[in-house]
């Protein structure tokens, strides 16, 4: 067949190209794919006022032949049809599609991240996807009632209501994130966030000052009173304000980060780091408390001590002003610092309240319970700290994520853009105390790379703006056949 002119192959209709071939690519291991649906999202009439320009933004992919000496020719894709067939032709197409992403054709592109605005591809409703038009009503339908709930617990147990509860909540969980991802909710939760910040630093400041009260009046009780135990909570109340002066310091310098410093990533590993060196003084505290409280117990020349109405008044007020922080930190448990203070306030509270009865005991009952509760208080914090340290070090190592947050991600990812044609791979896993994501999706071949840009983009900033997650990466790729990419070999 001879050569054509490039005005030749403008005359002939642009439906009757045949899509591309997309180069194949190695396929070891077939990778199991999610996909919203199998039709793809339908285009305005070709009368309707936007139907101008959705073909200006239909660019698909441009294919020359060396070889044979062909011009310029545009082919079509699964999901966009062919709209020019010369350079001269396509070269217009591209100058409109330039014009509305830049807003001179009225379409105002999103603020955040220069996505068009879902009018250029008709009504409103060709942004919602298919997946999300058929899964949000089952999954809204799929929920159990309080009522429900209560019946269940009744007839078939408590277990398979919790399972049913548990169910609920992500069902929640799962909406609620197809909910946020607006320019206004962005901002919102931008702010909201900033918010919870400040309370998170509140939060660490006041437990720093009541924490130096709380020591002053345990030293008093346990000098007065010569009680072991008093002694033990005395000097768990110090470590504890050192774990405050910690997490203030390391939370301080993760914020002092930019892309242009020495850590363009930031330093949020710096709580987890402290968390950690915290957790060894404690355990290295907790051995000399127990070597001290098994020779008090060895000893036989033991006396009661001399606790006061006056010593387990100070302990009291101890107790109290430990319960507050603790709820305050409960309401705030979302973020770290927050999170190792409400521990951190709770197992004061128990230990407190131990120390105060075994010092009682020991006054009224029998002289060896007061250093008896010495040495448990000293296992307990032992036990409690050596726990968390493994847990802190697990997240520095690099622990996947929770199966229900990998499910939120998944459902998120299926459900964002209409052109998002299947989720390939969902991973999530710990970098410190923030997660780090991992998502492949798969877009129709001939989708334009600029709109390209703007899904993989918007979809990073959704998942960026959800609690705990500190970094996304979103790869796209145009099938699912392949095998796994960005594998390391493991020996």
């Amino acid at each position: 067949m001879g050569l054509e002119s490039s005005e030749q192959v403008s005359q002939k209709q642009p439906t009757q190209m045949e899509p591309p071939t997309p180069p194949p690519k190695a396929a070891q291991n077939e990778t199991l794919a999610v996909s919203p649906n199998s039709a793809k999202t339908a285009r305005p009439p070709a009368d309707s006022p936007s139907a101008d320009v959705h073909q200006a933004n239909d660019l698909s992919f441009a294919s020359a032949n060396p070889a044979a000496g062909s011009p310029l020719v545009t082919t079509t894709g699964p999901s966009y049809g062919a709209i020019s067939t010369t350079a001269e032709h396509a070269d217009q197409a591209t100058t409109e599609a330039d014009e509305v992403r830049s807003g001179s054709t009225g379409k105002v592109p999103c603020s955040r991240c220069r996505r068009i605005s879902s009018g250029m591809y008709g009504s409103s409703a060709s942004s919602i996807t298919r997946a999300e038009a058929e899964l949000v009503p089952k999954f809204i339908a799929a929920q159990v009632s309080d009522a429900e709930l209560r019946q269940i617990s009744q007839q078939q147990g408590p277990n398979v209501a919790a399972y049913y509860e548990a169910q609920n909540g992500l069902i929640s969980e799962m909406l609620e994130v197809n909910q946020q991802h607006t320019d206004d909710t962005l901002e919102t939760q931008s702010e909201q966030r900033r918010q919870r910040q400040h309370q998170v630093d509140r939060a660490v400041r006041v437990s720093v000052v009541v924490n130096v009260l709380v020591v002053i009046a345990q030293l008093y009780a346990a000098v007065s009173s010569e009680s072991l135990a008093l002694f033990a909570t005395m000097s768990e109340a110090s470590m504890d304000l050192l774990s405050s002066i910690i997490l203030l310091l390391a939370s301080m310098a993760a914020r002092g980060s930019d892309r242009f410093s020495l850590y363009p990533t930031g330093r949020f590993k710096l709580e987890t780091i402290g968390v950690i060196v915290f957790a060894v003084l404690m355990g290295t505290f907790s051995v000399a408390l127990l070597v001290e409280s098994v020779a008090a117990l060895l000893s036989t020349a033991g006396s009661p001590n001399k606790l006061s109405l006056y010593d387990s008044a100070c302990v009291v007020a101890a107790l109290v002003a430990k319960v507050g922080l603790y709820w305050y930190c409960y309401t705030l448990r979302e973020y770290h610092a927050a999170h190792v203070l409400m521990i951190d306030h709770r197992n004061d509270v128990m230990v407190n309240a131990f120390g105060l009865f075994m010092a009682i005991a020991g006054k009224h009952m029998a002289h060896w319970m007061d250093p008896l509760g010495s040495l448990l208080i000293a296992l307990l914090i032992l036990r409690s700290w050596m726990h968390e340290a493994w847990g802190q070090i697990k997240l520095i190592i690099g622990i996947r994520a929770d199966p229900r947050l990998l499910q939120v991600l998944t459902f998120a990812a299926l459900t964002h853009d209409p052109r998002i044609e299947k989720v390939d791979r969902v991973v999530a896993y710990h970098s410190g105390a923030k997660l780090f994501v991992e998502v492949d999706i798969v877009m129709p071949p001939s989708t334009p790379l600029f709109i390209i840009h703007d899904v993989a983009e918007s979809l990073q900033e959704k998942y960026e703006h959800m609690p705990g997650i500190g970094r996304c990466y979103v790869h796209v790729d145009y099938e699912a056949t392949h095998r796994p990419e960005h594998q390391n070999a493991v020996a």
